[in-house]
């Protein structure tokens, strides 16, 4: 149904000029609704954006996309939290968002997490941030550098309250770190200290930034590989991409107000 046949109906349907103009006020700021992808790499997220429609003389560092109502922007950061954190705070103090999502791939700290699982992910935790000792890794937490509490802390995790419960997907508790683990010890220690469910590089940046500047967020993540000794013959990533997409899509449908991928 397009715009006007949608105004029309409101009209018939609400004689009461204010609730009218409440009702035509939420139509077109669903109609409005903007969104910003957050990616690390192109080739994450290059199966969602070649199905949307480009925006002429699009230059970066944000893209402009468009997908029915959506307006949909995209920043690939680059790997880690240093560079995630730059290009999402200059995207946001550029323009407005209704919602951020960060999506990519990750690593499975759990067998029944599988390779190509989509999850959603929970809670965040930075846990190559601290003081490293000759068996653990001090956080800056307990080594009373920051109030664990401190916002946007929770305990010394960063809790996403926007996480879409009715997303239909695993929650997992998720660690960010600025290196990719493949090595028998530092994996154990990561289990043992944190006991996340999976592994990126970017996710705790993202939570960091749009706590602070108060922007409903959600990162969603599709398994490419197990966190383990690294052989990346055993990673699966178009899986991991293409199942990103489906749930991308499904998630977005229920904005763009479609019943199919088109």
């Amino acid at each position: 149904m397009n715009v006007c046949k949608q105004i029309d109906c409101l009209s018939k349907r609400y004689s009461n000029n204010v609730i009218l103009i409440f009702a035509l006020t939420h139509l077109f700021n669903s109609l409005l609704m903007r969104i910003l992808f957050v990616g690390a790499t192109c080739f994450e997220l290059y199966q969602f954006f070649e199905n949307l429609k480009e925006s002429p003389n699009n230059k970066g560092p944000v893209f402009h996309y468009s997908w029915h109502n959506l307006d949909i922007d995209l920043i690939t950061t680059g790997l880690g939290t240093t560079f995630t954190t730059y290009f999402l705070t200059k995207a946001l103090n550029i323009y407005s968002y209704d919602l951020v999502i960060n999506a990519g791939i990750a690593g499975s700290f759990r067998d029944e997490i599988s390779i190509g699982t989509v999850v959603n992910v929970k809670s965040e935790q930075f846990s190559d941030l601290g003081i490293e000792e000759p068996d653990r890794i001090k956080t800056v937490f307990d080594a009373g550098f920051v109030d664990p509490d401190d916002f946007p802390f929770h305990n010394g995790r960063l809790l996403n309250p926007h996480w879409f419960k009715n997303l239909e997907l695993p929650g997992v508790h998720s660690v960010t770190s600025n290196i990719s683990h493949g090595e028998t010890k530092s994996i154990a220690r990561i289990k043992r200290e944190f006991d996340p469910d999976i592994e990126s590089m970017e996710g705790a940046a993202v939570f960091y930034v749009c706590l602070l500047e108060r922007v409903p967020f959600l990162e969603i993540r599709a398994i490419s590989n197990y966190v383990d000794i690294r052989d990346t013959e055993k990673w699966d990533i178009p899986t991991a991409t293409e199942n990103l997409t489906n749930e991308i899509f499904r998630f977005l449908r229920r904005f763009a107000g479609v019943n199919q991928l088109s």
